[in-house]
């Protein structure tokens, strides 16, 4: 058969530019040590690697909330744990308190220890990470509790749904007793006394008729219109009312949830209001009971004025606010094991995916070697041959 020279020259080409470009992508392999390095290296294994990449993008998002969610439980945690030793200390006190075996001074003296506590108590209230407020709710950039001021109603025919407003200095505590009966907003006027020292003086005042504003020096409470009084008889009997500190929530019901798996979600902060209790500053009026914060108020106001009937009477809701407490700490503890255990298994399956990846894009250096002085080899070869067969001509059969 006849072979015509143009066909040589165009076959020994075609050799040397395959044979090139099997080195060429060899040596691109060997320098970004993987075989896919384009889509039409292996369309079915790039878009696999794309799949890999994007869900491995997906389990960083979820390790990294898992992160965060760690962070953020445990400090809440501690603040929680701190919380627990100052109310155990305060649950002492009130014991001590409660067994008629100290002179008013001496629970004066507690009084103010207890005040110390409230405000530490107050301080974990707010206890954040960074900028953020973790017992806040949802509304993580602003503080969860305010100072504020409140009351401690102690006569059993009254509410708080009674006390229209309050108001006050927190720093101490106002006590009104109603020295005569009568309906508040009626068409008589009231007598009353108050007294800023725990009981040891007092300054009348009178409430005159379709008047609701009692007025005890800078503080004042206003009671709702019809609201029935009972003049205190000397027995402690009757109406008797406590402008003390309280404490107001300010933040959300809702806690910020983060996302930690795909159908999974984690609380990452506490309602505020749901641990700590306080006031509703909404309505003006306390939360429902366990109620941590209104709890420790009418402790105070009672060892202040040392009536130990009315310590007594704490012990029982500030244990109860104290073991709902525990609760929530057990649940912020169980959110964050959540987390971690969460991370570690989010962290195995990345690896795997990593892994998956590696096995699809990576190329083995072993092999690559091999395979790289083959395709040199291969390549020498057709230029030594094309070179031979070019150098042939008429003289060389002569």
């Amino acid at each position: 058969m006849r072979i015509a020279t143009s066909q040589i020259y165009t076959s020994s080409l075609q050799q040397i530019n395959k044979s090139l470009g099997n080195v060429m992508e060899l040596k691109m392999m060997t320098s970004t040590q993987k075989k896919l390095n384009a889509p039409s290296d292996d369309p079915s294994g790039a878009a696999l690697t794309m799949q890999l990449r994007a869900y491995s993008a997906t389990l960083l998002t979820y390790e990294e909330n898992c992160t965060v969610a760690e962070g953020y439980l445990g400090t809440a945690d501690g603040g929680l744990q701190q919380t627990s030793e100052i109310l155990m200390n305060v649950s002492e006190l009130a014991e001590q308190a409660a067994t008629e075996t100290y002179t008013k001074e001496q629970m004066e003296s507690m009084a103010i220890e207890l005040r110390q506590d409230m405000e530490s108590i107050f301080q974990m209230s707010n206890t954040k990470l960074g900028e953020v407020y973790l017992f806040s709710g949802n509304d993580i950039e602003n503080s969860a509790y305010e100072k504020g001021v409140g009351v401690t109603i102690d006569d059993p025919t009254m509410t708080h749904a009674d006390v229209v407003s309050v108001q006050g200095d927190a720093s101490q505590t106002v006590f009104i007793q109603m020295t005569e009966s009568g309906t508040i907003g009626g068409v008589d006027d009231l007598e009353y006394q108050y007294s800023t020292d725990g009981g040891d003086t007092w300054t009348t005042g009178t409430l005159l008729a379709g008047d609701t504003e009692i007025i005890a020096g800078d503080s004042s409470i206003t009671l709702a219109t019809g609201t029935v009084v009972t003049a205190e008889d000397g027995s402690g009997e009757g109406t008797n009312l406590y402008i003390r500190a309280a404490y107001e929530y300010t933040g959300s019901n809702e806690e910020l949830a983060l996302a930690i798996g795909e159908d999974s979600t984690l609380d990452v902060t506490s309602d505020g209001s749901s641990v700590f209790g306080g006031v509703d500053p909404e309505t003006g009026e306390p939360y429902p009971e366990p109620n941590l914060f209104e709890a420790l108020g009418d402790l105070m106001v009672y060892m202040e004025t040392g009536n130990t009937e009315g310590v007594a009477s704490c012990i029982e809701t500030v244990n109860a606010a104290y073991e709902q407490m525990l609760q929530k700490a057990a649940s912020v503890g169980a959110r964050q094991n959540t987390a971690q255990n969460t991370a570690t298994a989010i962290s195995i399956t990345k690896d795997r995916s990593i892994s998956q990846i590696s096995a699809v894009e990576d190329a083995d250096a072993t092999q690559l070697s091999v395979e790289m002085a083959q395709a040199e080899y291969v390549y020498q070869a057709v230029l030594s041959t094309t070179a031979s067969v070019y150098q042939l001509n008429l003289l060389s059969y002569l």
